[in-house]
Parts: C-alpha cells; structure tokens; sequence
C-alpha cells in the first residue's frame, strides 16, 4: 500500500485555487476561438469600446507550458500568499496591481503616439505579481525560500520574477512588456508601502534587544542584579541590588 504521505492532496476551495482554475479554463477557451476576442487589444479597448478586455485578458494564457506552470505557481505560491493574507487581499494584489497596469497601458496608448496595436494577455502579469510579491513577503519577515532546492532570500526571488520581466521585454521588445513593467513596478510599490510598518516593527524589536544586552552588560559589570517589576511599572520598575 503506497505511503499517503507521498501522495499529494489538492483542493480548490481557496480563492487561489479557483483562480487557477479560471486561468486554465479561460486560456483553453482563447486556443479554441483561435482569436484575440478576449485579449487586451489598446485600439479595441479604446475606440472600439469593447470594455470587456482588461478583465477576460486578465486570465488569459497564451501558451501551453504557461497554462500550466502558471497555473502550478498560482495553486502553490498564490495559496501560500492567501494562507497568510487572507482571501481578500490576496485577490488585491494577484488580480488589482495587473489591472491598474492594464489601465496604465492604456493611458500610455492615449498620451504617446503609439501606432502598433499589440494584443496583450494578463496571465503573465498575474503570475509576476504573485511571484514578486511572495518574495518580497519573505523578505520583510526574513524567510529564506527554497528555490529548486536552493535557499535563496525573499529579495532574490523577487528578483527573479524581475529578471524573467526583463528578459521578455529584451527579446521581444518593451512595448510587447509594458503591462508587465508596469504590473512589476507596482508590486514592488504596494509591497514596499505595507512593508515600511514591518521595518517599524522590526527596529523597535532590534531597540528592545539592544536596550537588554545594555541592562545584560551593567549586570556583568557591576554585578548589580537587575529586577524587572511588571509590565505596568514600565521604565521606573528596574531596580538595582
């Protein structure tokens, strides 16, 4: 009889979950129509009115191996994200942060005078947003990710999601990359504004540490012995002996 504890569970209950599901199932539906019906065209979008593109693109693959990892790395890197987030934020940043990209695209398209009309899919957003994101989660927590059996920090793999960001836009061109540039910058701007309260609450822990290894130090000194009162004393309630 096989060991369950090889045998992987999956479940889709979890937002994230579901949001895998939705990319895999919409992407096929793109590959049957075998038209950009549902991609983010700018010229469509704008002037055509058909309004309905940034959100259908937004779930749209539009290659085989990208289905499929992509929907791996929502289930797993997406599900750990939405275990500590919660399921509303989790879906904030997974599906808010390419939207407003997408939105900046089209501004882009408005204000430059741009002629090629690109088609966009927002999978790949999705996927560098989530990816960016749980790295620099672990980052502010000081967590080491395991990255194909190597521990890396969270800065690092956040890094990554970067690099795969720039090397699209080196060899296919910026232009064909702007949603994800710009889905990019915006995680790294979301992420770094929660994250400033983690840094606050990481230098008042690192203030505390030091104000004990001073009252640790004395003690050794003088050889005081340092009675600490309760917590309602505060300050006034170290004494010396």
């Amino acid at each position: 009889m096989a060991n369950r504890a090889f045998v992987p569970t999956f479940s889709f209950h979890s937002t994230a979950h579901r949001l895998a599901i939705a990319i895999i199932a919409l992407s096929v539906i793109h590959g049957l129509i075998g038209a950009p019906t549902l991609l983010l065209i700018p010229y469509a979008t704008l002037n055509g009115l058909e309004i309905w593109r940034p959100f259908t693109a937004l779930l749209v693959a539009i290659a085989p191996m990208e289905v499929i990892f992509g929907a791996l790395i929502v289930y797993s890197i997406g599900g750990a994200l939405e275990q500590g987030w919660g399921s509303r934020r989790f879906l904030v940043v997974a599906l808010g942060i390419p939207f407003l990209a997408e939105m900046a695209t089209l501004a882009t398209y408005l204000i430059l005078p741009l002629t090629s009309q690109v088609a966009y899919h927002g999978a790949s957003m999705v996927l560098s947003t989530i990816w960016i994101a749980y790295g620099l989660r672990a980052a502010f927590s000081r967590q080491l990710l395991n990255f194909w059996g190597t521990p890396i920090k969270g800065e690092t793999f956040a890094l990554i999601g970067v690099g795969f960001v720039a090397l699209y836009a080196i060899y296919g061109g910026v232009l064909m990359m702007l949603p994800d540039l710009f889905a990019a910058a915006f995680t790294y701007i979301y992420m770094y504004r929660r994250g400033s309260l983690n840094f606050s609450e990481l230098r008042r822990k690192t203030e505390l540490a030091y104000y004990n290894w001073k009252l640790k130090r004395l003690k050794k000194k003088s050889g005081l012995h340092v009675v600490k009162g309760s917590r309602e004393d505060n300050d006034s309630s170290t004494k010396y002996h």
